[in-house]
């Protein structure tokens, strides 16, 4: 009898474990909002993309990240802003940053009530010692870098130069490199796909490498009518994440997991228009507090999304870190499961919007500030920002400058409005009235403006970085790890 008992309730579990929502998010790195066919469709050709935004899905409009890359990795996967987690960029692999190692992880939560996690591309969290990996941090399976960037087709980053930057979950990834970084990822996440087990749910996580530095693409996705050669090159590249994404929705499609997926697509910043990306009308990009900088593409997608959704723009303000408290909850756990609470250690911050994709509510995100960083904050319509954020990058001043529906004109990137700076009390904005950012308000409302400062100092006080120092042990240099690694960078550190 006790058998038959036990037999039953595994029976049930597993039944029970099956019927949870398969969890799908897609990264796009340093993807401009205006490179997207839905925002620009005279200028970038992605049909089957711009199918799943437009018609099977619903544009995120204000859906809102950190100004670069690591800290937004960093706030998604540990639930906590990046004022809580990390506002650095580590370059290479022994450098400190990324998520503190007694954080738990999205992909942990979701282990525990039985998923299975995968991940494929780049990670950007922390390499220091093993335990900072990806398969040490709640992916069942991981193929990927470790640091910010590197070569689309030899997979060798600048930070690690001369040597390869290629994992496999506890080793290097030997023999998988040379191949563009697109078709290497998104084949990956479709073998994945492929050879999943579906009594159990799947939570993937796609940070695809395009359309990150250096600027490369495959022949095949460049348009010749483009006569701008950055351009055409920064297009291709969008082009070939749209087929990617496609093929992954496809493979989900045929495997028959679409109809209980949730699938949300984004940038993970503002694209860099000092380069190659446009974030056209909005005012700066990659590096700053501005819209053009934090305001990225996305949409969500899936059967799991209500049909009413499907073909409409959604135009309440989200985080990224709201997407781990929403698909933590959407895995049937408590909010105290959901929550991370460590002693000395912010709590999770993210909002549950399951009101918003599942079963829509006509709801409004409840009175809770987003906070950007330490230099900037967004309550309701009103967005403060302290001052300009510079990168070495901009060859024209400050970052915060706007561009033309056509961009880059020339190598020279010179602006089409240069950025005016912010008043040495900070830039007040009403977003509702001012998108991009061209009338600066804290002359109209100077008690506003100086009540959202002091507010901004409360948000600094309690401010948490990774320190990701403390407790490492016998590290080398990257030379010898990679001698020992088959010439591939590896962990520097044991923990």
């Amino acid at each position: 009898m006790r058998a038959h008992t036990i037999l039953l309730l595994c029976i049930v579990a597993q039944a029970h474990t099956a019927q949870l929502p398969n969890l799908v998010i897609a990264l796009v790195d340093d993807l401009g909002r205006y490179n997207v066919p839905w925002y620009n469709p005279n200028q970038t050709k992605a049909e089957g993309l711009n199918k799943l935004a437009t018609e099977e899905g619903a544009i995120l409009d204000r859906f809102y990240t950190f100004r670069v890359c690591s800290p937004t990795r960093s706030s998604l996967l540990s639930g906590r802003f990046p004022i809580h987690v990390n506002e650095e960029n580590p370059v290479g692999v022994g450098v400190p940053g990324g998520i503190d190692i007694k954080m738990t992880l999205l992909p942990q939560k979701l282990k525990k009530v039985g998923y299975k996690t995968a991940m494929v591309g780049k990670w950007h969290c922390g390499a220091r010692s093993d335990a900072n990996l990806p398969i040490n941090r709640g992916f069942d399976h991981h193929l990927g870098f470790l640091t910010g960037g590197e070569d689309h087709f030899t997979q060798i980053a600048g930070s690690t130069s001369p040597y390869v930057d290629l994992w496999l979950n506890t080793k290097p990834a030997i023999g998988r490199n040379g191949t563009y970084s697109c078709y290497l990822y998104g084949d990956e996440a479709v073998n994945v796909i492929e050879n999943h087990d579906t009594t159990s749910p799947l939570f993937l996580y796609i940070p695809f490498h395009d359309t990150h530095a250096p600027y490369e693409a495959v022949p095949k996705y460049e348009d010749p009518t483009i006569p701008n050669e950055t351009i055409k090159i920064m297009q291709a590249m969008v082009s070939c994440v749209a087929d990617a994404t496609v093929n992954i929705t496809d493979a989900l499609k045929r495997k028959n997991m679409w109809d209980n997926t949730l699938f949300v697509w984004a940038s993970d910043n503002g694209g860099p228009q000092y380069w190659s990306a446009n974030n056209y009308p909005l005012r700066g990009g990659k590096t700053t507090d501005f819209e053009g900088g934090v305001r990225v593409a996305a949409f969500v997608t899936g059967g799991l999304l209500d049909p009413s959704l499907r073909g409409t723009t959604i135009t309440s303000a989200m985080h990224l870190v709201d997407l781990h408290t929403t698909m933590c909850k959407l895995s049937g756990q408590s909010d105290e499961q959901c929550g991370d609470e460590i002693p000395g250690y912010p709590s999770t911050d993210g909002m549950d919007l399951r009101g918003y994709f599942v079963a829509p509510l006509n709801m409004t995100r409840p009175v809770k500030d987003i906070v950007l960083s330490s230099n900037a904050f967004i309550s309701g319509d009103w967005k403060y920002v302290a001052s300009t954020v510079n990168a070495s990058y901009c060859q024209h001043g400050d970052c915060g400058y706007w561009t033309g529906p056509w961009w880059p004109i020339t190598s020279a990137h010179v602006p089409l409005e240069a950025d005016p700076g912010c008043p040495v009390d900070g830039c007040l904005f009403n977003l509702a009235d001012d998108v991009t950012e061209h009338h600066e308000l804290s002359t109209q409302y100077p008690e506003r403006q100086q009540a959202m400062k002091a507010q901004l100092a409360k948000y600094v006080e309690g401010r948490f970085q990774t320190n990701s120092t403390y407790g490492y042990n016998n590290c080398t240099t990257l030379k010898e790890a990679a001698s020992k690694n088959g010439g591939f960078a590896a962990p520097l550190c044991t923990l």
